[in-house]
């Protein structure tokens, strides 16, 4: 997928399953300064119910980090989806512990989100998904940052 947030810059990200984990690694320029992340995480169905649970972790560097800044973020969420025919709406919140590679196993709360949007099957082989996704603080108040993401998947 490829989005341009408000703030001019331009996000590339590509991923597949490795090792039964689902992963990404994603780019980020803004004017000359790239930053990178690269993301593995899994989640599953839970029971004969809409619900959902996962786990991510993911590692941030590049130019704006420095040796001692670089993160890893540890996200645990749970949701809800339900497929009616092509569509599947779904809604789900998570939370973020992060450390900084300065002291690796360190973590802190970090922040919050909730995000709710829809997956749409265009075919077998491709997929639409719309999101929106508030950032939060670490009690779920104060919203932040919102975003939304079109993305297409597509299956080889």
């Amino acid at each position: 997928s490829i989005k341009a947030p408000k703030t001019g810059a331009t996000e590339f990200s590509i991923g597949g399953e490795v090792a039964s984990l689902d992963a990404t690694v994603s780019l980020k320029r803004d004017g000359d300064v790239d930053n990178y992340s690269v993301k593995a995480g899994k989640s599953m169905d839970l029971g004969l119910t809409p619900l959902y649970a996962g786990a991510s972790a993911k590692f941030s560097f590049g130019d704006s980090f420095t040796s001692d800044t670089r993160t890893l973020d540890l996200s645990p969420y749970v949701g809800v989806a339900h497929t009616m025919g092509k569509l599947t709406p779904f809604a789900e919140v998570g939370y973020t512990w992060q450390s900084t590679t300065d002291n690796v196993f360190d973590f802190d709360r970090n922040s919050s989100y909730i995000e709710f949007g829809a997956k749409y099957a265009l075919s077998e082989k491709v997929g639409m998904k719309l999101k929106i996704k508030e950032k939060r603080d670490v009690d779920f108040n104060n919203p932040g940052d919102m975003n939304a993401q079109l993305g297409l998947t597509f299956k080889f």
